[in-house]
């Protein structure tokens, strides 16, 4: 299955259209939402459907459920979280895998720190697979990925699924449709073992990505931190303002109160 076959589920429609009318204002900073049956008949779908599309916002930080009130439209939403297109994301990266070679492979089981077993939604102490690499272009080191998957048979990493696609990329052609991914950037300095990995002085400038990557029901299944030479990354997103979603009705006035 091809990354351009996938097409995006019925959820993140609803998700779009949502989303859209929190930015133009028909839901307002501070607004209650319309109840999930009504959203469900104003917008034609499931109350799941509904239900995953307003996890999603929540998890945005562009929604806040209050426990016997309902659900609300946050008072800043330019403090919610940024969304792109996950397809776009593994087209990138499938096309960079095409231009690079992986070195340094190294798989383990380990027991997850705290901060994996939040990411990967585990219990405290459980053991994870630790499968770390170095990327190479044209024989030059250029970044370290460091990535833990639950300790599951369909996660199963050898170091032959390693050297192909990455790891979501293969899970996804292993039949484990993956839904989006959290990606967090940010900087930090070469520590001695990064160092010496990507044959600079420690202390060196890197750009830090954490992915988390998430399946069809919303479950992380991969956990990654990269590190990209600070002087051979870039990142291009071409930032566009839309009207609405042209797939789904925006609800009357009615249905927005």
């Amino acid at each position: 299955m091809s990354v351009e076959s996938i097409k995006p589920p019925r959820y993140q429609a609803v998700y779009s259209a949502l989303r859209g009318w929190i930015m133009d204002g028909t839901y307002p900073p501070g607004s209650r939402l319309p109840s999930e049956s009504t959203l469900c008949e104003t917008l034609g779908v499931s109350k799941v459907t509904t239900t995953k599309a307003l996890n999603l916002l929540v998890q945005e930080k562009l929604l806040i459920r209050i426990q016997g009130k309902g659900t609300f439209v946050v008072d800043d939403v330019a403090l919610a979280i940024g969304v792109g297109d996950m397809n776009q994301l593994m087209r990138r990266t499938e096309r960079l895998y095409h231009h690079s070679k992986v070195g340094h492979v190294e798989i383990r089981t380990v027991v997850a720190d705290e901060q994996v077993c939040t990411d990967l939604q585990i219990d405290p102490g459980s053991e994870v697979q630790e499968v770390s690499y170095v990327r190479f272009i044209e024989g030059v080191p250029v970044g370290y990925r460091i990535s833990y998957v639950p300790l599951k048979p369909e996660l199963k990493i050898s170091e032959a699924d390693v050297s192909g696609l990455p790891l979501y990329l293969m899970l996804e052609k292993r039949g484990i449709p993956v839904s989006g991914a959290h990606h967090i950037v940010g900087a930090c300095l070469a520590d001695a073992h990064k160092a010496a990995l990507l044959n600079i002085v420690v202390g060196a400038p890197l750009v830090r990505i954490r992915l988390i990557v998430l399946d069809q029901h919303d479950v992380p299944i991969e956990r990654s931190t990269a590190y990209y030479l600070a002087d051979r990354y870039e990142h291009h997103v071409y930032l566009a303002r839309h009207e609405g979603d042209d797939e789904l009705t925006t609800p009357s006035s009615d249905a927005a109160e």
